[in-house]
């Protein structure tokens, strides 16, 4: 696949169904569908809301991967819910969204600071992040999501 076809978009109302499916589709694979899970799935608007985020990779009419940047109360964003079509998985479409995620919280939003939690389990994942400079700041059982077990942070 020529990756130089994909288009990231960023909150394109359109795509925000087939964000919510890409996530659970592999949350569901890989753990479950915790309470937060279950409300992008009923209502993924919300991750285009009040400070937030969804960029969507598009090859011609099909969206095959999307990532959230979602706002926190203390101001801090959160890189959440990134998601590649199983079938596009190995073509650069994961790097593709993380930078233009990434450039756009830098340049457009002027952040200087991205977290994120996810699971060792998701070994693709992980590396993708490694090789983006994220570095790990927490290992263990998290608080409010059962099946985090690190965190990363990055500066941008």
């Amino acid at each position: 696949m020529n990756n130089n076809l994909i288009q990231i978009r960023r909150n394109d109302p359109k795509s925000l169904d087939r964000f919510a499916m890409l996530n659970a589709t592999w949350i569901e694979d890989m753990h479950f569908l915790e309470e937060s899970d279950k409300l992008m799935i009923a209502k993924p608007e919300i991750y285009i809301q009040n400070g937030n985020h969804v960029f969507s990779a598009h090859l011609g009419q099909l969206v095959i991967g999307a990532v959230a940047l979602k706002k926190h109360k203390n101001n801090k964003y959160e890189l959440t819910k990134m998601a590649v079509d199983e079938s596009y998985r190995n073509n650069g479409v994961g790097q593709k969204l993380i930078t233009e995620l990434e450039r756009y919280a830098k340049e457009n939003m002027g952040l200087k600071y991205l977290f994120l939690l996810s699971n060792t389990r998701n070994e693709s994942a992980l590396r993708l992040y490694k090789r983006n400079g994220w570095k790990v700041n927490h290992e263990g059982p998290h608080a409010v999501y059962s099946r985090a077990n690190i965190g990363m942070e990055k500066f941008l």
